[in-house]
């Protein structure tokens, strides 16, 4: 394997490692994709099944690894958490600060530096433009966490406040971004695997990775054919834009598996509520109840919808109708009346339009943007995810306006 001309010797000290390690690497190498990107390209035409990538188990890093280490004994001894790539997180940490004395080293050297295009760094005016998506809030919530965690961990674990919380949150991204979940027997092993992580996600991937059979190294071969020259690609999974911004910090610009989130309750002041949460199997009054809208329409999603408003909205003679039937939801899975439907069906339409309204523009303005505007890339990302939101909420509620 060869690196890019414009790669710096960290990128041969990686090759060099791997190579010594007993790694293969065959007919690829890293290019600059500009931004500080990296990606793999292939140097020959090649076919599927064949192998790109060996990385021998000793440089394959797993989150048990990074529990039995020095450091991953102090957190399992003193420190709880709710995400298991912490002990990597903290690994990384512990490798950067020996340096020359780490066996990691050549792949900690490698680690991106920063990461401008994840919103978690973005300016005031880039993260402003995800206002409305669910995406501006889960950022802010990740600052509540990290640093949350990042004191936890200080307060008790010793040593650890060594560590800043900017060093933190920079072994944070490196880590969750880069991350690899592979089957190993019947378990799922979380990993990070240097150069496969420089295979970047596509749409469609023309390569796979997985676990050797024998489990002694994690390898990645051809899926389809790639020509010589052309970007080898992997898959994420079938992820929506929202994760893979928050997640990896970037998104696709036609997501075919994008998804908008709508949230309901049981209406408030309602006499009736500690009968409809009975039926509703909630567990509380206020319980809300989430539904995931697809970017192609789903009639058994929407019937699913509008039977949980249809008993949310019932009045005391439908509710009888649902007591009386030998399954409530069931029998909700049809009108109950045609005062009800309607309430349901308003529901629905309303709730759309009440996310459309949190958007600080219309889905003609978005358009007219990408457009007509010369964007940064991180903006194009922001108006590009909220778009794609606005026409799955714009869709839903065309198609169920028509029932009224």
């Amino acid at each position: 394997m060869s690196a890019h001309p414009e790669a710096d010797s960290s990128i041969a000290n990686l090759l060099h490692w791997l190579e010594q390690a007993g790694g293969t690497i065959s007919q690829m190498e890293i290019i600059s994709l500009g931004g500080g990107e990296r990606g793999v390209r292939a140097l020959a035409d090649l076919a599927p099944e064949e192998l790109l990538l060996r990385i021998p188990r000793r440089c394959v890093l797993t989150v048990d690894d990074a529990r039995a280490s020095e450091i991953g004994r102090l957190l399992e001894a003193h420190a709880s958490f709710d995400d298991e790539r912490t002990y990597l997180v903290a690994f990384v940490l512990q490798e950067k600060e020996r340096g020359a004395d780490s066996f990691w080293k050549p792949f900690v050297d490698i680690l991106p530096k920063s990461f401008p295009t994840h919103p978690f760094f973005f300016n005031q005016d880039e993260i402003s433009l995800l206002r409305g998506s669910f995406a501006y809030g889960m950022v802010e919530y990740q600052r509540v966490r990290l640093a949350s965690r990042h004191k936890d961990l200080c307060q008790h674990v010793p040593g650890f406040q060594r560590f800043t919380l900017e060093q933190f949150i920079w072994a944070h991204f490196a880590v969750v971004s880069r991350t690899f979940s592979v089957m190993q027997g019947e378990s799922l092993v979380t990993c990070m695997a240097p150069l496969a992580d420089m295979i970047n996600d596509g749409r469609p991937a023309n390569s796979g990775w997985d676990l050797s059979a024998d489990g002694q190294s994690f390898e990645v071969h051809v899926s389809a054919p790639i020509a010589r020259g052309q970007e080898v690609l992997t898959t994420y999974g079938s992820r929506h834009n929202l994760h893979l911004l928050v997640q990896y910090g970037f998104i696709h610009a036609d997501n075919a598996h994008d998804e908008v989130m709508l949230i309901f309750s049981l209406p408030l002041e309602d006499p009736l509520t500690e009968e409809k949460q009975r039926l509703l199997k909630l567990p509380s009054p206020h319980e809300p109840h989430s539904y995931k809208l697809q970017r192609q329409f789903d009639p058994k999603l929407m019937g699913e919808i509008l039977s949980f408003l249809r008993v949310a909205h019932a009045g005391a003679g439908e509710l009888a109708l649902l007591q009386e039937a030998p399954d409530a939801l069931t029998r909700a899975q049809s009108m109950l009346s045609v005062e009800n439907e309607q309430k349901a069906v308003s529901a629905f339409v309303a709730a759309c339009k009440e996310r459309l309204a949190e958007y600080r523009t219309s889905l003609e303005e978005d358009e007219r943007i990408l457009r007509e505007e010369k964007l940064s890339h991180n903006a194009r990302s922001c108006v590009l995810l909220r778009r794609s939101e606005k026409q799955i909420l714009q869709l839903y509620a065309h198609s169920c306006a028509g029932l009224l």
